[in-house]
């Protein structure tokens, strides 16, 4: 089994969520990407996007579950939230401040097997649909 530790950071779009219960779809691609394995040797990723699908349980939750790829296809991750996302205010001015922990049910292509956990903390500006997030992954690979 391989383990891999996989630093991301992402920017993106989320369109104004609608509907009852509120949904909205999350895009974002990878602005760098730094990827090693349990020795500290380079991973060989070099680009992260994603497309999710979030839905709010509450007025500051949200689950989320979608699909990560990595260098145009050369492998995918499913993820699903582990359990509720939070997403509120933000000292920053007409920003929300969220996070959530996904588990990685399947992975196909290089991930074909994979397992793990990612952890991700992001800043939204709804006015703009655009949103900044950092993202650290631990991905087992047999």
């Amino acid at each position: 089994m391989r383990r891999l530790t996989i630093s991301t950071h992402f920017r993106g779009e989320a369109p104004e969520p609608a509907g009852q219960p509120p949904q909205t779809d999350p895009r974002a691609s990878s602005v760098s990407v730094d990827a090693v394995g349990a020795d500290g040797s380079p991973a060989g990723i070099s680009r992260v996007s994603y497309e999710t699908h979030a839905t709010f349980t509450g007025e500051t939750t949200f689950t989320e579950s979608g699909t990560m790829r990595f260098d145009d296809g050369a492998g995918e991750l499913d993820v699903s939230a582990l359990a509720d996302g939070t997403l509120g205010p933000s000292p920053e001015p007409e920003a929300l401040h969220g996070a959530v922990v996904f588990r990685i049910p399947a992975g196909r292509g290089r991930f074909d097997g994979a397992t793990g956990m990612i952890t991700s903390n992001f800043l939204l500006w709804p006015a703009r649909g655009k949103f900044d997030e950092r993202q650290v992954a631990v991905v087992f690979v047999p």
